[in-house]
């Protein structure tokens, strides 16, 4: 403590006056100083504890939190050390209640949906540290007094004091640190911490505040402590506490859209209002965001077809969406659209530009209705692309939904990673003899059955096919019946639309057909109110039959 009241009115490093202690920690203090350079000007500044002794630590976790660019965290802007060996970090000052301090107020009570939405938040900002280049950043010490909240319920992570890069092949972390009753299972035996030891931590924060502030290794089943508590929600922060990293959810974004889909439920559950939504209410407002991956079991299926008939179905409801290719297939998009024609003036391949290292956000968009295209480069994806790559290209799509054409590159790492965290897999075959019989089509099958046992909708489609010509011998030798078919469209149909330059989804014959087979997957991803909503079809005259 007298080290605390003379380091109170003290100027540090030439430039910053010690006004008052914001918090402390097993980890340092924390101060608020006024800049007496920029006049006016408040900072946090962090005593670090445990540096004296080791320089070059102290020199490493301030490089890495100078890297860190993210509106949710806060920015560091000078760090120095003393000539007694204290070491001191000047960062953002950010004002506002912690999480704690809100349940505290709330009598330890607070709305499910409330919790939710922060910890939606929390999981967007563990995908950029996980994700961060060149190495990964686990945070490692979650706990409410962590998180403060801003205007909005805007979530902001503070406190980096036992983050660290994450180091592959490393068997065990230099330092064992975290919070008792937040911290992972691995922080206490001695092993290696990774982004599932985050993970766990967000779980343990979910539990305590759900259960009026019990710590997880207290856990009982959560039914029992609160009422109304979904088991849905309840059984992902089971998943999420599973003593080992295997068997918890594997990345921040398979939680994020678990919960994503949980909270207009919750939303239910809690007693807000039932009944169908307004049909004044704007439709992007009315769908929740959406991952869905299009591939075919094996090639030809006619995966990239049934992305764009999707497409152009949304399209027809008036539901803003984007259709993307991902770089590891071959390129047909483009051609498809006749993008020569087509695609808008000086427009720029999003992968392409994401690759180089900039950002795709203020590139051209090419749009046609309510669909974004987001095409390769008819010469194929040029580069390397990384897991992570994927979802920064999802990020700068920013439409709710997102069809995504994998084509058949089911085994592709960056592929696999957006299976696991995918609302919807759609798996497009045809009903040839004998290819789903393949040794490479049954493999297949049962790595997708293992998705669908993790909880994510994996749905059969069948291309070029009408439902009352599907053979019984051949749906019993799937894994489930096909959900729903595309039908077989007509050479001359087909060239018609080559002919205008035209999607041939677009003619009105070929969307109505599409609209009555494909319905059982709209209605499984729409809601029903959005549905209702369809875009009024143009009137036929009798002329106009007459002249066709």
């Amino acid at each position: 403590m007298p080290n605390q009241q003379r380091i109170i009115g003290a100027d540090l490093g030439g430039r910053y006056r010690i006004l008052s202690l914001l918090g402390q920690g097993g980890m340092g203090k924390v101060y608020l100083a006024e800049d007496l350079k920029l006049k006016g000007k408040r900072w946090a500044i962090k005593e670090c504890a445990g540096f004296a002794a080791d320089p070059d630590s102290f020199l490493e976790e301030a490089e890495m939190l100078a890297r860190l660019q993210h509106p949710q965290m806060p920015q560091l802007v000078d760090y120095f050390s003393t000539d007694t060996g204290s070491c001191y970090m000047v960062m953002d000052y950010i004002q506002g209640p912690t999480l704690q301090d809100l349940f505290e107020q709330q009598g330890r009570e607070l709305p499910l949906s409330q919790v939710i939405q922060i910890a939606i938040q929390l999981c967007d900002l563990f995908h950029y540290l996980h994700t961060f280049q060149p190495r990964p950043i686990i945070y490692r010490d979650l706990k409410p007094s962590n998180v403060m909240l801003g205007e909005h319920d805007m979530v902001r992570l503070i406190d980096f004091g036992v983050a660290r890069h994450y180091a592959i092949g490393q068997q065990a972390d230099t330092v064992q640190i975290g919070t008792v009753g937040f911290a992972a299972p691995e922080q206490f035996m001695g092993l290696q911490t990774d982004a599932r030891s985050d993970l766990y931590t967000l779980g343990a924060m979910l539990y305590y505040l759900l259960t009026r502030g019990r710590y997880a290794y207290q856990r009982q089943h959560m039914g029992s402590l609160r009422a109304k508590v979904p088991e849905p929600l309840a059984s992902t922060i089971e998943l999420l506490l599973q003593e080992s990293p295997e068997l918890r959810c594997q990345s921040a974004l398979e939680v994020k859209h678990r919960l994503r889909a949980l909270d207009a439920d919750t939303a239910r559950v809690a007693g807000e209002p039932k009944g169908r939504m307004s049909r004044k209410q704007p439709v992007s407002t009315q769908v929740s965001d959406k991952l869905i991956l299009v591939g075919g079991l094996f090639a030809g299926a006619g995966s990239t077809f049934a992305a764009v008939s999707l497409a152009r179905l949304l399209d027809h409801l008036q539901v803003p969406h984007a259709v993307v290719e991902h770089p590891a297939i071959e390129p047909d998009l483009y051609m498809l659209l006749y993008g020569d024609q087509q695609a808008p003036a000086h427009y720029a391949y999003a992968a392409a530009v994401l690759s180089s290292g900039q950002s795709p956000v203020d590139t051209v968009p090419w749009r046609r209705g309510f669909t974004t295209w987001v095409p390769l480069q008819p010469e194929g994806f040029q580069g390397t692309w990384q897991p992570s790559d994927s979802f920064k290209l999802l990020h700068a799509v920013k439409q709710p939904v997102v069809i995504m054409d994998i084509s058949t590159k089911w085994q592709d790492a960056s592929v696999q990673e957006l299976m696991a965290c995918a609302d919807e897999i759609v798996v497009v075959l045809d009903a040839s003899p004998g290819k789903c019989n393949r040794p490479s089509s049954l493999a297949l099958l049962q790595l997708l059955e293992s998705y669908r046992a993790r909880g994510i909708h994996v749905r059969y489609l069948v291309n070029r096919l009408e439902v009352g010509q599907l053979h019984k011998e051949w749906v019993d030798s799937l894994p489930e019946a096909p959900f729903c078919t595309i039908p077989e469209i007509s050479a001359e149909v087909v060239m018609r639309a080559v002919q205008k330059g035209e999607c041939v989804q677009d003619q009105q014959q070929v969307l109505s057909r599409l609209e009555q087979t494909m319905q059982p997957l709209l209605r499984a991803i729409m809601p029903e109110a959005v549905l209702l909503r369809q875009r009024p079809r143009a009137r036929v005259s009798l002329f106009s039959r007459f002249r066709r």
